[in-house]
């Protein structure tokens, strides 16, 4: 092998240049690309943990927030429940006092009935001995004569008399 192309001067150089390159290469990445990368690295490590965590944090609050739907479905479950019994007594007590006014204004009104039957009867009982006066007068100015009266009033003085005696 010829190793003599190898040894020109212009071989040498660009071995040179080359290993100078690639020196100038891996100190601009050990100076300035690596912390570079690192940092970028470090910021995405950090992102996903950070994204971790707040997915864990999320499932947290997903499992609260059911927790608490079942808490809340549960609650207005027993709401409802209180609210219907609590209808149901209101709607009994109130049919019990519509029930007792309706006897009181019964009571009432039988009361007044019975007030106004009394009058009634009242009336009627005065229009009827005023008619039979009126009657018994009409019967005796024309019908008895006053030696029919004098029977009459003696036999009902005899009558008081032996009824006193």
């Amino acid at each position: 092998m010829d190793f003599s192309a190898y040894l020109t001067p212009v071989f040498i150089a660009k071995m040179i240049d080359f290993v100078v390159f690639v020196v100038a290469i891996t100190y601009i990445y050990n100076r300035w690309g690596r912390p570079a990368l690192e940092a970028h690295q470090e910021a995405q490590n950090k992102a996903v943990e950070d994204s971790i965590e707040e997915r864990v944090q999320c499932e947290r609050a997903v499992a609260a927030a059911h927790v608490a739907l079942q808490k809340a479905n549960g609650d207005s479950a027993r709401m409802v429940e209180i609210g219907r019994a609590q209808a149901a007594r209101l709607v009994t007590a109130e049919r019990a006092d519509a029930e007792e006014h309706a006897a009181r204004i019964l009571a009432h009104a039988n009361g007044e009935l019975e007030r106004e039957r009394y009058r009634v009867r009242r009336e009627v009982l005065e229009e009827t001995v005023e008619r039979a006066y009126a009657e018994a007068r009409d019967l005796l100015v024309h019908e008895l004569d006053p030696d029919k009266q004098r029977r009459l009033v003696n036999h009902v003085l005899a009558g008081l008399e032996r009824s006193r005696g």
